[in-house]
């Protein structure tokens, strides 16, 4: 036992490695259950969005979920919210150092082709709007001037699919990263949310916009 514990007093790094792994599963055991609570509290709001139910087509467990709204609300053929906290034990540290955040995925097919089109994306350029290929000079560049932030459109009238961008952007802008409505992509629509900082409550009148965006893109 006495040389048992003097190799330990020998080997000090041998205590730090362990330390530092010991920290990182208790770290990842907290933030695991903080995010399963989290999804259920995303799912619960999610159902007071729609009037049909919500298909839980993968539960709330540590690295997210995934799930439908049926049937799809109007104008929508297929709506699903994802949630992705990157939480796999074996990226997870990874992901931590890097600070890549959870995400709310929000994708909607149309029962229509849409007629308007939007693409942007957080601190740059619409790289489809930039391209000299195909028809793409008839994506149009704009500015949000409040944020300063630069996106396209396409379409003879995006007017109402630009007044829905502007309240996505004024009302959940900190946690916007990407919002693209696109013809020729499915599903057309998709809206991606960082989720720190996203009080629940704030999904049904999220789900209520998304629904005025889609309604705009046949204006």
């Amino acid at each position: 036992m006495a040389e048992l514990f003097s190799w330990l007093a020998a080997t000090p790094q041998l205590w730090i490695v362990t330390g530092v792994v010991a920290l990182l599963v208790l770290l990842w055991i907290t933030t695991a259950i903080y995010n399963v609570r989290r999804g259920w509290a995303f799912v619960r709001k999610l159902q007071e969005s729609t009037r049909g139910q919500v298909l839980v087509t993968r539960a709330p467990h540590p690295q997210g979920f995934f799930v439908l709204l049926a049937p799809a609300p109007e104008p929508f053929q297929r709506l699903s919210v994802a949630y992705l906290t990157g939480t796999n034990p074996l990226i997870w540290p990874w992901r931590l150092l890097t600070g890549a955040p959870p995400r709310l995925v929000i994708q909607a097919t149309l029962k229509e082709r849409p007629q308007a089109e939007l693409i942007w994306e957080h601190g740059r350029i619409p790289a489809k709007a930039l391209s000299r290929r195909g028809d793409t000079n008839l994506w149009v560049q704009r500015r949000l001037d409040f944020l300063n932030y630069e996106y396209a459109t396409r379409g003879v009238n995006p007017s109402g699919l630009m007044h829905n961008f502007t309240d996505l952007q004024t009302r959940f802008g900190p946690q916007l990263y990407k919002v693209t409505i696109q013809a020729d992509v499915v599903p057309e629509i998709e809206i991606g949310l960082r989720t720190a900082g996203l009080n629940p409550e704030e999904l049904p009148p999220l789900i209520t916009t998304v629904r005025a965006t889609g309604r705009a893109t046949s204006y």
